[in-house]
Formats: structure tokens, C-alpha cells, sequence
């Protein structure tokens, strides 16, 4: 009795202090949902960090070992960045029909074969071949499905875990990119690159395949890790909202947007392109230029986990105000630094915007389309931003070359503030996909049980026989097999008689 009486004193005060009952079972859903999102990761890290930021060394390696000119080599980073951005624009419409992990694992394949050519490559226009299919692999298992998983599987914490994701980005270019340029130096493209495209192709598909689910609902969640399913067998609440492509895409809002993108991000990617030279000729030395490059990265990587953070809190639209102007004064700090510290200065204003930039454009999309066609969406979103990247480090390039490079980082300053101006006059979003109402589909329509459907009601014909010698027909029809109205009206004393029960009551089978 006295354990008996024990038990229930701590069941009570367990109970006072609200202990969770479950709590293993509302913790595996929020578990499911970050592994998911370290697969994410591990995908962003790989593709930068041994394709998007190794093209420099690869490019580099064409010009030493094959002798082509830098026009030539750059040349080939503009037909990867256009064949990456076409292929990713395509690429929404596949993530919106199948699988996300059977869209990557095509990407990798293609991919890893173009990685493994650049072995083959002798002449310009082998170059442009291999490049093109690079740059193709590359945009299936690009930044379209891996942002697409985190917009699915996360809404209240969407910009946290798109700062995590994100950070990928920066580490693959810290991490790997090192251990590529290092054993190219050593030895030669030729020798290396099929063996970089097995290490490649075997650590996209363990990321992919091992960790990855393309949608909550496959594991019986919804996004943020909520069960789509209780004990009584609901159904999910409806299919994903969100604003139809083609009626996106025509609003205001997305064009403008788009357009502040473009030039913001053209005049970002120009000073990133450029840093390095530009910080080796004002100081005259290398290792301070790769210094600069390095604080550049970990920063944006640092300030990318407090934007994340910060866009729970405050308004997306306006927290991307602040960094474009952030962005500008970066810039600006750039293009009048003459000293060592100084330049540290500006790389660090200019860092603390450069990833929260690139971060926050598909968190904008998704917050004002919703997740319905949000691949397809920002596959056209960002395939006209690549197409404006090319355009910042020419006009950086060529501005250096005619004047200085202060005169380029003060234009490039000036790009950041119009594409703020544009984007200023997009307003905010009205988000009409959170009132509309759902369509009736599978999701909203529950297919009932044979037992519980209504059985078919059966047709009567009532047929009453009038006194002989009257002028009228006889009627027939009770609403179902005749019409009412078609039948004459009848009198006062007809109506009183026509509440009793007929004479004759014949039920014909339908």
C-alpha cells in the first residue's frame, strides 16, 4: 500500500509539472525532419565545394596543361553557368513529378561524367562539350531540389534551416576545394579528375539515398515534423498551398524581385571574382590575398546562421533591405581601402551580406508562393539570375582595366543600390494561396468506406384511379420518374383529398 501510495504521489507531481507523455514520439518527428536536412548539407557541400567554386582550378589546369588562353578558360565558366541555369529552370518541372532523390541521383550521374572528361579535354571545343554537360549535372543536383527539400520539410523554421543548409556553400569552398587544388598542383588534371568524379558520384549518393525523404508525408509527417495522421485516422489537411507557376511568375512582386536580384547578386559575384587580385595589387602580397578570400567565406558562413535566426523575427522584406545596403557600403569601404586593416574591414561588411543574400532569395519566393510550385519558380528565378552574373566581374574587369579598381568597386556599389531600388518597389507579397480554398483532390476528399455510403433510395410510382366519367388523366408521378410541374392544378378540395392515403399504391422496381 505504502508503494502504491508512492506511485501516485509521483504520478501527481509529474503530472503538476506537465511532463509530455509522448515525448519520445514528438521528438522523432523533429528528428526525421534534420536528418533530412544533413543530407541537404552534405549535397550543397559536395556540388560547391568540388564543382562550383573548383571550376577556377579547373579552368586553371586548362590553362597550364593545355595552354589556353584565360579568354578561352573563362569562356568556359560562362557556358557552365548558362547550361547550369537552363538545366535548373527545367529542373523544377522534374522535382514537381518524381522523386527529388531519383532528380539528383540524375544530376550526379551526369555530372560525375562530365567531371571525369575534363580528363579529355585538348581543344576549345571540347571544352565547350564537356562544359555544357557539366553544367547540366550540375544544375539537376543543384540549388533547386536541395532548396525545394528544405521548403517542404520546414515552415515555421524555414529560415533556420535554410541557414544551415546554405552553409554547405561556403564549407565545400573551405574544406574541399584545398584538397583538389592541392593534388592538381601535384600531379595534372588528366590523372585526377576521374578519380575526383568517383570520390564525387560515391559521396553525392550516400548523402542522397541515406538520409534524404523528398516529401514529409512519405514518413506520415508534415512539415516541421506535425503528423499528418492521429489515432482516428484523419486524413492530411489538403495538398501543398501555394500560388499556380504561370500566375507567379506575372505579379509584381516576383518580377521586380527578380530584376533587384540580378543586379545585386551581379555586382556581389563581381567583387567575389575579383577579390583576390584586388587585395594582391593594393597590398602586393598573395598570402594576404587568400587571407582575405578565406575571412570572406567564414564570414558570410557565420552570418548566414545569425540571418537565419534574425528572419524569424523581423520581416523577410526588410531584413533584405539592410543587407543590399550592407552590401553597398562593403562595396563602397572596398573601393577607398589602401591598407591591410581597412580591407579586413570591408571584407567583413561585405561578407556579413554575401550569404544571407544568396539565402534569402528562395526564402522570399517560398514565403510569398507557398510550396505548390515552388521548384518551378525558382528555377525561373534563378536562371535569370544566372544569366546576370556574367555581367560583374566583365564590368569589373573592364573598368580595372580602363581606370582602377576603385572606380570598378564604386560602380559595382552602384548596381548593389539600383537592384535595392527595384527591389524596394516590389512591395510586399500578398500571398493569395493562404485564402484560397483547396481544390477538391484525393487530399481533400477522403474516399469513404463501401459500408458507410448512402444506399440508393428506390423509385416509387404512386398511381391513384379517379371516379369514372371525370374529364381529367389520370395521375402519375411523384418527382422522381415524373414531373411535377408538367401535372394540372388542383382544387381546394383535391388538395384536402390528396393527403390521404391513395386507393392503389404500386411500387415498380427502377
Amino acid at each position: 500500500m505504502a508503494r502504491r501510495a508512492h506511485r501516485g504521489k509521483l504520478a501527481g507531481r509529474l503530472s503538476a509539472v506537465n511532463v509530455p507523455v509522448a515525448s519520445a514520439e514528438r521528438s522523432q518527428p523533429f528528428v526525421r525532419g534534420w536528418v533530412v536536412l544533413a543530407g541537404v548539407f552534405g549535397v550543397m557541400m559536395i556540388t560547391s565545394g568540388m564543382v562550383f567554386y573548383a571550376l577556377g582550378a579547373f579552368l586553371d589546369a586548362f590553362v597550364d596543361e593545355q595552354g589556353f588562353s584565360t579568354g578561352l578558360a573563362g569562356a568556359g565558366v560562362g557556358v557552365f553557368l548558362l547550361a547550369s541555369g537552363l538545366c535548373g529552370y527545367y529542373t523544377g518541372k522534374l522535382v514537381n513529378r518524381f522523386d527529388s532523390r531519383w532528380v539528383i541521383t540524375a544530376g550526379t550521374a551526369v555530372s560525375t561524367v562530365g567531371m571525369a572528361l575534363l580528363a579529355q579535354v585538348h581543344s576549345g571545343w571540347q571544352m565547350f562539350v564537356v562544359m555544357t554537360i557539366f553544367g547540366t549535372g550540375f544544375g539537376l543536383c543543384g540549388l533547386v531540389p536541395t532548396t525545394t527539400l528544405v521548403t517542404r520539410w520546414f515552415e515555421r523554421r524555414r529560415s533556420v534551416a535554410m541557414a544551415i543548409s546554405s552553409t554547405g556553400l561556403s564549407l565545400g569552398g573551405i574544406v574541399l576545394l584545398p584538397q583538389l587544388t592541392v593534388r592538381i598542383e601535384a600531379d595534372t588534371l588528366a590523372y585526377w579528375a576521374p578519380r575526383f568524379a568517383v570520390v564525387y558520384c560515391v559521396l553525392l549518393l550516400v548523402s542522397t539515398w541515406f538520409f534524404i525523404r523528398a516529401w514529409p508525408k512519405d514518413v506520415g509527417l508534415r512539415p516541421d515534423g506535425v503528423r499528418s495522421t492521429n489515432g482516428s485516422g484523419e486524413t492530411p489537411a489538403g495538398p501543398p498551398p501555394g500560388t499556380p507557376y504561370q500566375e507567379a511568375i506575372r505579379t509584381r512582386f516576383f518580377i521586380l524581385t527578380a530584376i533587384g536580384f540580378v543586379l545585386v547578386m551581379s555586382s556581389q559575384v563581381g567583387a567575389i571574382q575579383h577579390m583576390y587580385k584586388f587585395t594582391g595589387d593594393r597590398l602586393g602580397l598573395e598570402t594576404a590575398a587568400a587571407g582575405a578570400v578565406q575571412v570572406l567565406a567564414g564570414t558570410s558562413v557565420v552570418a548566414r546562421i545569425c540571418g537565419g535566426i534574425a528572419a524569424l523575427k523581423v520581416s523577410l522584406r526588410w531584413l533584405t533591405m539592410v543587407l543590399m545596403v550592407v552590401q553597398a557600403v562593403g562595396l563602397c569601404m572596398l573601393a577607398v581601402a589602401g591598407s591591410g586593416l581597412a580591407i579586413l574591414f570591408g571584407v567583413l561588411v561585405l561578407g556579413s551580406a554575401m550569404g544571407n543574400l544568396l539565402m534569402l532569395h528562395p526564402l522570399i519566393l517560398a514565403d510569398a508562393f507557398g510550396v505548390k510550385d515552388y521548384p518551378r519558380i525558382y528555377g525561373f528565378g534563378s536562371l535569370l539570375m544566372v544569366s546576370g552574373l556574367a555581367g560583374g566581374p566583365f564590368i569589373a574587369g573592364v573598368l580595372h582595366d580602363a581606370y582602377s579598381y576603385r572606380s570598378a568597386f564604386f560602380t559595382l556599389a552602384a548596381i548593389a543600390v539600383v537592384g535595392l531600388i527595384v527591389y524596394s518597389f516590389a512591395g510586399n507579397p500578398t500571398r493569395d494561396y493562404l485564402t484560397a480554398p483547396l481544390p477538391e483532390s484525393e487530399w481533400a476528399a477522403p474516399i469513404r468506406p463501401r459500408s458507410s455510403r448512402p444506399t440508393p433510395t428506390p423509385v416509387l410510382t404512386i398511381s391513384r384511379e379517379l371516379p369514372k366519367g371525370a374529364d381529367r388523366p389520370v395521375l402519375t408521378g411523384n418527382g422522381i420518374n415524373g414531373a411535377l410541374e408538367d401535372m394540372p392544378e388542383l382544387g381546394e378540395t383535391e388538395q384536402t383529398r390528396g393527403r390521404a392515403a391513395p386507393e392503389v399504391w404500386s411500387v415498380e422496381p427502377a
